[in-house]
């Protein structure tokens, strides 16, 4: 390995000195060149200037660093010598949520440099990140450590309001304590999923001890419905101390086939909270092969899916006491065979994926999954009642316009398995596209406002709407659109507006932009008019 060389002299000195004055002075040239962008960092809480706060420049294809500085004293940034073009910016400081600029929902307003654009007024607000905290206790005050704390948070929209995504999951320490931390704010349902640490399930155990923990809800109820939502502000700091009580666990019985190699043919057991499967904490196996049958003990009373493998069957329970399940109980499922078709007709090749989701009704919580190979899928074992189909490929999620059985030809997503196989097609929009445009108030380019694209088609919002947020020069792109005929409508602070409500953009496509876009459009469809910004 070559050694540095450490140079000394004055004729080194002098060189190095018109090697940084020619440099400082090519930088400085493309200093004064460039473009500027600059602004102040505050607190959304108080106003108050924040230093030391990192701000980043990103790259708009891949959103790459390509620049970070921290601000002053005074909460000030700039980046200097800029190129004309688009660039995200970023902001984080430890005890504040890391946020792009103007964030909303996912989207943010980029920072477009060029001539007549002011880019060095910016004001950044960052919000502290909420925090929801607590305690879990057991009978007697004693903490409960290890417990599983499922954070799930409720929707804002009513569209979404049938939504209750899984957020976040983390475990007590040994104080019993449990945190989740920077939370956006909203209303929120926790969970808790334990097990004594003293129970002993096995035959010939002590009875006081076979015991288990119902899963437990805020503010310490077994009860699902009656779990109290926790309402987190911005920055706030709330505490929900959960109480567990120990209850005789049940043990569940399930009559079993024997396959050709004389084992049993072992079901699946998963414990359902707010209409989402997971893990049973206190759950155990014991085979009784001679019986020809399988054991779940340590059961804790609660809403409950069993999978039969053989015959294929799936049953809902509410288990409150000890059961002896049969071999037929439950819903038969059935398989469900597909086509993948474009809208205009032809079949894709591609491989993919496809996930069908359980909606109200179905007799499963359980999503089921399958490969699509040559335009097809086959999947074994679905519940009656009605499903959404969902379809992924090439890393997006296409826009599925409607399904067809040997019955019926429905739009939009969902169809329903009743009892035989069921053979369906599926029709798919490219949703390759983008339509370019600005919004524009008073002559002048509009940032941030919230921009939808409104299918004509009735019924058709969820899967053909796209949205965007405008840049600081009124610029915006809808991605992956299908061809149709639409509406653009541009609102000034919409982001509080509830777009998935019925009628809720009723009085603004009147002043919207009409657009069509045909099929199998190359690249960008760049609209020649500016979209009007409509107060909200």
């Amino acid at each position: 390995m070559r050694k540095a060389r450490y140079r000394t002299g004055a004729g080194w000195v002098a060189r190095c000195a018109m090697a940084a004055a020619l440099t400082c002075s090519v930088v400085c040239a493309q200093q004064s060149a460039g473009y500027r962008i600059a602004g102040t960092v505050l607190s959304g809480a108080t106003g108050e200037p924040l230093a030391r706060a990192v701000v980043s420049l990103l790259a708009e294809d891949n959103e790459q660093t390509l620049a970070s500085t921290s601000t002053d004293a005074q909460g000030r940034f700039s980046f200097e010598g800029l190129a004309a073009a688009k660039y995200p910016l970023t902001a984080s400081k430890r005890g504040f949520r890391s946020a792009f600029y103007d964030e909303h929902e996912g989207y943010n307003t980029a920072i477009v440099t060029g001539p007549d654009q002011d880019t060095t007024h910016l004001i950044f607000f960052l919000v502290q990140g909420s925090v929801l905290h607590g305690v879990v206790t057991a009978d007697g005050g004693d903490p409960v450590e290890g417990a599983r704390m499922i954070l799930f948070q409720k929707a804002r929209t009513a569209g979404e309001a049938d939504q209750l995504p899984e957020v976040d999951t983390t475990l007590t320490d040994d104080a019993g304590a449990y945190e989740f931390g920077s939370l956006a704010d909203g209303d929120y349902l926790v969970a808790v999923a334990a097990q004594p640490w003293y129970a002993m399930h096995r035959a010939g155990g002590k009875k006081d001890l076979d015991v288990a923990y119902p899963v437990t809800y805020f503010d310490s109820t077994t009860e699902e419905g009656s779990a109290t939502p926790i309402a987190i502000g911005k920055g706030a700091r709330e505490q929900a101390d959960i109480h567990l009580h120990a209850v005789p666990a049940l043990r569940i019985a399930v009559e079993g086939v024997r396959r050709a190699d004389g084992r049993v043919a072992r079901p699946e057991l998963q414990q359902i909270v707010f209409g989402q499967p997971i893990y049973a904490e206190s759950v155990g196996f014991l085979d009784a092969i001679t019986r020809g049958s399988t054991e779940f003990d340590g059961v804790a009373p609660g809403h409950y899916e069993l999978t039969l493998n053989d015959p294929p069957r799936v049953v809902d329970m509410n288990a409150t006491e000890d059961l002896q399940v049969g071999q037929n109980a439950g819903s038969l499922t059935e398989s469900v065979t597909g086509t993948l078709r474009m809208s205009n007709g032809t079949v894709p090749l591609e491989e993919g994926h496809v996930t069908l989701h359980p909606e109200e009704g179905a007799a499963s919580h359980t999503p089921v999954h399958g490969v699509i190979r040559n335009g097809q899928f086959h999947l074994d074992s679905v519940a009656p009642g009605t499903w959404s189909v969902v379809v992924e490929s090439g890393g997006k999620t296409a826009a599925v316009l409607g399904v067809s059985t040997e019955s019926a030809t429905l739009p939009g997503d969902r169809f329903t398995v009743r009892d035989r196989p069921l053979n369906i097609a599926v029709t798919i929009g490219q949703g390759s596209s983008r339509i370019g445009g600005r919004v524009q108030k008073d002559g002048k380019g509009l940032g941030g406002a919230m921009v939808v694209l409104v299918p004509r088609a009735p019924g058709r919002m969820e899967t053909l709407a796209r949205r965007d947020q405008s840049d600081s020069d009124g610029s915006f792109s809808l991605r992956d659109v299908v061809p149709g005929q639409y509406t653009i409508v541009a609102i000034e602070d919409g982001w509080k507006l509830d777009w998935t409500q019925p009628g809720a953009l009723a009085r603004y496509l009147p002043q919207g932009q009409s657009v069509t876009l045909q099929d199998n459009p190359e690249g960008t469809v760049q609209l020649t008019a500016p979209v009007a910004a409509q107060p909200r």
